[in-house]
């Protein structure tokens, strides 16, 4: 059975006077002596655990918050800057130019409080086969899982949910909430025809074609446009491989038998698992495909989290509390395109490009 206090004299033995950790001190016993926030090393182990399960949050811009509320920006020239040096007809060196314009961008980041609990059966901790190790193991476990979530809510994200249905998802805005264009399938009796994508007779491909083509003009001209990415669940990614498939080319061949990244055009499509959560799907009973550059989808971590153990010796178990503060943002809303799909239609097309 585990003897809390025994760890506890470990924590302060092992800490010593000046409360530097020792070598053989665990993750948890550092915790103890500082309150249960986690150290720098510790902090960024955790967010890297937090990334491992999602593509969305491992490419997008990151953000490491020293204060609960911050704005992060990024800057660009705007237009044409080079102009005439001179004067009309006139050998004199022109002085009156028309200044370059510099854009901002920027993401509003306020950290929303988001907790977890699990815990632990003294009987299961002393038949797993790790040991006290384990503590390591729940530490990367954990950090997995809350990043699973954290990339839901990232993503959609409403704080117009109601909160006793959607206690999650009402914590904040989402990059889809976010974003000012929202593409629809045909299907889903979209009212803006020129802007409508039609899968089913056109393929998947329409869909790419629809989210590629909304990219505003000033952002498709910067350099940007060679880091748009195109994320999707997974029936949209296999039916663009059947679709490759079905050509009978070496590319299709390498679809059947290959693992290669898939690319629309020059431009890369991925499977993001959050975009295939049940219940993100549930939320308006569509399928989200997202166009994007990761550099303009920001999310931060505030500074501190915290994972503190709880005793219950009359339960003979352990309880983990986690607290942390999260939020994420939109550089630029227009950068980011949303495609919505029918369910049906997302169940329809891996057969249809089969063909």
């Amino acid at each position: 059975m585990v003897n809390m206090n025994n760890v506890l004299t470990k924590v302060v033995a092992a800490a010593g006077k000046d409360g530097a950790m020792k070598e053989d001190e665990t993750m948890y016993d550092a915790m103890f002596a500082n309150a249960g926030i986690l150290d720098r090393k510790q902090y960024n182990t955790f967010v890297r655990e937090m990334q491992i399960n999602s593509v969305i949050l491992n490419d997008a811009a990151f953000k490491r918050m020293t204060r609960e509320s911050e704005v992060t920006s990024g800057a660009r020239i705007e237009g044409r800057v080079l102009q005439d040096g001179r004067l009309k007809e006139s050998r004199t060196t022109k002085s009156d130019l028309k200044e370059a314009k510099i854009g901002f961008g920027s993401a509003e980041l306020n950290a929303k409080k988001l907790k977890a609990k699990t815990s632990i059966l003294d009987d299961d901790l002393d038949d797993n086969i790790e040991g006290t190790q384990f503590e390591s193991t729940l530490q990367s476990m954990m950090g997995a899982a809350m990043g699973e979530d954290l990339a839901a809510i990232a993503v959609f994200g409403d704080t117009d949910l109601d909160y006793d249905e959607e206690p999650l998802f009402h914590t904040f805005d989402g990059w889809a909430k976010q974003a000012t264009t929202t593409l629809k399938s045909s299907e889903l009796g979209s009212t803006n025809a020129e802007k409508a994508f039609n899968v089913h007779e056109d393929t998947i491909e329409a869909l790419f074609d629809a989210l590629i083509a909304a990219v505003p003009a000033r952002v498709r001209q910067s350099n940007l446009m060679n880091r748009f990415n195109i994320y999707v669940p997974f029936e949209v990614e296999d039916a663009y491989r059947n679709l490759l498939k079905s050509r009978n080319t070496a590319l299709g061949d390498s679809m059947q038998v290959g693992d290669a990244p898939l690319k629309y055009k020059r431009w890369n499509v991925k499977y993001a698992p959050e975009l295939d959560a049940e219940d993100c799907k549930a939320l308006d009973n569509t399928a989200t495909c997202l166009g994007g550059f990761p550099d303009l989808m920001r999310w931060g971590v505030y500074k501190d989290i915290s994972m503190e153990m709880e005793r219950k010796a009359g339960d003979e178990q352990t309880n983990f509390w986690y607290r942390m503060k999260g939020d994420a943002g939109l550089e630029v809303f227009s950068s980011l395109i949303v495609g919505k799909l029918t369910l049906e239609e997302l169940a329809e097309i891996q057969d249809e490009a089969k063909a």
